[in-house]
């Protein structure tokens, strides 16, 4: 279930951002351009360093592989990230 404009709703909202183009730094960064048209950077060490499953990007060799599938940013088949997080967190 979701709320928007203060309604709830069963089920999942369609994605309002995806993404079309990633180009991965050394730094940790991903230069991310999105279906609105905006371009925006991503610093994914604190999402490397809180743990998880994303702790294996501190791999440099495995961040430098991102690529966009499916309008947003994956690494392999286990390793993806919501278009919307990181539009709202870059």
């Amino acid at each position: 279930m979701y709320e928007m404009n203060g309604v709830v709703y069963a089920g999942m909202p369609e994605a309002s951002v995806a993404v079309k183009q990633v180009q991965a730094k050394s730094d940790y960064t991903l230069i991310v351009r999105f279906s609105t048209g905006e371009q925006k950077v991503f610093n994914a060490i604190p999402l490397i360093e809180n743990g998880g499953v994303f702790a294996k990007l501190s791999d440099i060799n495995l961040f430098l592989q991102a690529h966009v599938d499916y309008g947003t940013v994956v690494w392999n088949d286990a390793l993806d990230i919501a278009p919307e997080y990181l539009y709202e967190n870059s």
